[in-house]
């Protein structure tokens, strides 16, 4: 059986029953959804839900029901494609680089995603339980879609998760930012006047959505790229209304098709996004939607935008790690926390042999995204997923008058609330110890040996352990 969103929440429900929660009471779509999702944020939770009766942003019970944090945080990321927690990013970004699958083309009857075709009138984006989440936003957004199109020149796939603010029943305004692919492939199809053919397609199996947003040289095959991290051949099926050649997922939940005309444009946002702020409403592309396919009680996917990043940030940790390999063979691994949203920090754990190999991690990390802003190096015995060492190295372990590198007038990420257009200032701090031969003061330890020995259910009830207070709690 192919894998598709349904095969995932199977299996992740039987191996996880703790981590799956289905809401059955009525809830609307409009901030009601995504108030549950925050409550158990505030709680550092992100378990799977799905809503099972939703009422949609025109006040109308839809028949299909919502899911969010399938890609909730990095251990369902991990199981998706069979890792671990701190392995998830590594794997990840071999699979995309050297385990490339070219896709299986199926008929149109062979398709789940073609049971249901609406057309013409029939059209209807917001019969589907699509989410607003924030309370500046205009109206519910598309956060899960996965926005398609094709290179004029190549006829190469491209795609990724771009917002998409549902203005109307058959309207879509598309937040492109200047760097993306979909924004290049855009531009090439206006110069020659020409519009520009797109689908956002809406719940898949983890994996081939993490193939689907994997940061890849341009133009690349994220088709291929989506097969090597499921690890079987992505089925894919001519599209209804954009040609035999435009091709979409057949196993995907909903399929959504349409246009965008040369030069049209509209306003959108300001939209919640991951940076925990809200963008600037600004003018942006508008497709006009040609037709819908779905499958029989298909599922919505929606992302929780601005909550938990850990989709985004382990994509960008795979990119950091195979830059910085190159440079520094002796990096061990790379995060992405969530204090940096994500995207904007990045903690780099190297086993150091010489005292220059921090600053040129430093260095290849800068240029591996445009959106890493700040980095930080440290030795192999600090954990890297925990903000706390990282910064207790930081205090023990670097002078910044020579340890701290800072780089004005780079290229930043757009929605950085910080900056100034897109030109950003961009550092990093070397946290390590002197390479050996050098001496170093000794962290403090308990023999292994007793640690493994004493343990804390052998002497305490469980539910005093559960219940004891963290640093964090008031």
């Amino acid at each position: 059986m192919p894998k598709d969103l349904r095969t995932f929440l199977t299996s992740y429900e039987k191996d996880h029953p703790e981590d799956v929660i289905t809401i059955e009471k009525e809830l609307s779509a409009i901030y009601e959804c995504s108030a549950i999702a925050h409550h158990f944020e505030d709680l550092n939770k992100f378990p799977l839900i799905l809503f099972e009766n939703v009422m949609t942003a025109k006040g109308e019970r839809s028949e299909f029901r919502c899911v969010i944090n399938v890609l909730g945080d990095r251990r369902k990321l991990a199981y998706a494609i069979n890792s671990t927690f701190e392995d998830v990013a590594i794997e990840w970004r071999r699979r995309a680089d050297e385990q490339k699958i070219k896709p299986l083309i199926i008929s149109k009857e062979k398709a789940p995603c073609k049971e249901n075709v609406l057309a013409g009138d029939k059209i209807d984006l917001l019969k589907f339980p699509i989410l607003k989440h924030h309370g500046m936003d205009p109206g519910p957004y598309i956060t899960a879609g996965m926005l398609t199109c094709y290179d004029p020149d190549t006829g190469i796939d491209n795609m990724a998760l771009h917002r998409g603010y549902v203005a109307g029943p058959r309207e879509i305004r598309s937040f492109l930012t200047p760097f993306t692919h979909a924004a290049l492939n855009l531009k090439k199809h206006e110069e020659r006047g020409k519009a520009m053919k797109v689908a956002y397609w809406i719940g898949h199996h983890p994996a081939v959505l993490m193939g689907a947003q994997t940061r890849m040289a341009y133009p690349s095959s994220h088709y291929e790229a989506a097969g090597g991290l499921a690890e079987e051949p992505l089925r894919l099926v001519p599209s209804e209304t954009l040609g035999e050649d435009f091709l979409v997922p057949a196993d995907a939940e909903i399929v959504i098709e349409g246009v965008i005309q040369p030069g049209n444009r509209d306003l959108e946002g300001p939209f919640g996004e991951y940076t925990r702020y809200f963008g600037p409403q600004q003018m942006n592309p508008v497709i006009n939607v040609t037709a819908i396919t779905y499958r029989n009680e298909a599922i919505y996917h929606s992302f929780m935008v601005g909550m938990n990043n850990n989709f985004g940030g382990t994509q960008e940790e795979g990119t950091v790690y195979s830059v910085v390999k190159k440079v520094v063979p002796q990096v061990q691994r790379v995060y992405c926390p969530l204090s940096g949203s994500g995207r904007f920090h990045a903690y780099i754990q190297i086993r150091k042999t010489n005292d220059g190999q921090p600053k040129e991690a430093i260095l290849a990390a800068l240029t591996a995204s445009e959106m890493m802003k700040h980095v930080i190096v440290v030795d192999e015995d600090i954990n890297i997923y925990d903000d706390r060492w990282v910064l207790w190295a930081v205090a023990t372990r670097s002078q910044w008058d020579k340890d701290l590198i800072v780089i004005p007038g780079c290229r930043g990420a757009k929605l950085d609330p910080s900056i100034d257009g897109i030109i950003s200032t961009k550092g990093g701090i070397d946290a390590t110890k002197p390479a050996p031969p050098a001496r170093y003061s000794q962290k403090l330890y308990i023999p292994e040996e007793v640690m493994k020995r004493i343990r804390l259910s052998d002497f305490i009830e469980p539910g005093k352990i559960k219940s004891a207070p963290t640093v964090y709690d008031r």
